[in-house]
């Protein structure tokens, strides 16, 4: 009996000619993938990804201070305005330095900073909730710290949010 492996019809597109007739050499069924339609596509605006790097120029003393608050910085004016304040606060030795975030279609930037005592320190993403008809968005985290090391540790989480302006944004860490 021979065994039969699928290949998506769309991948083989993406590829040279070479390897889709090596596909078929080897006994592969192609088998065509339709587009999803539009209402049974999964919506990319539910989407979030990290972004620790736009508070990377935080140092640690602002950060620590700042430990626990949720920020939601649905704007560039609201992410300078968040700069000047670690600046003022004057608890980094230099001012602050400030990276750029893209905010075009509605992306906002939400975050925070745990603080613990241990060797390392991670946050762990529970649920990532979006309910459109309230406009609310709940990521639910957990903080694990890890060893019995005496250090005093802060770690961000910070994400950037899809289509998320106007919404409440909430963050929670267990």
């Amino acid at each position: 009996m021979r065994s039969r492996c699928r290949a998506s019809l769309s991948a083989v597109r993406l590829a040279r000619a070479w390897p889709a007739v090596m596909l078929l050499a080897a006994g592969c069924v192609l088998t065509p993938i339709a587009s999803p339609s539009p209402l049974t596509a999964a919506p990319t605006a539910a989407a979030w990804f990290p972004a620790d790097d736009v508070m990377a120029g935080v140092c640690f003393e602002a950060a620590l201070d700042a430990a626990g608050q949720v920020y939601v910085l649905p704007d560039a004016a609201a992410l300078s305005r968040f700069y000047d304040l670690a600046d003022a606060s004057q608890l980094c030795p230099r001012p602050v330095e400030r990276r750029a975030f893209d905010f075009s279609g509605g992306r906002v930037l939400a975050g925070l900073w745990s603080a613990g005592v241990g060797c390392t320190a991670r946050h762990e993403l529970l649920a990532f909730e979006r309910d459109d008809a309230a406009r609310t968005l709940t990521l639910r985290l957990r903080l694990i710290i890890e060893g019995d090391c005496p250090y005093e540790l802060v770690r961000p989480f910070w994400a950037a949010l899809e289509a998320a302006a106007g919404y409440d944004i909430r963050i929670q860490v267990e």
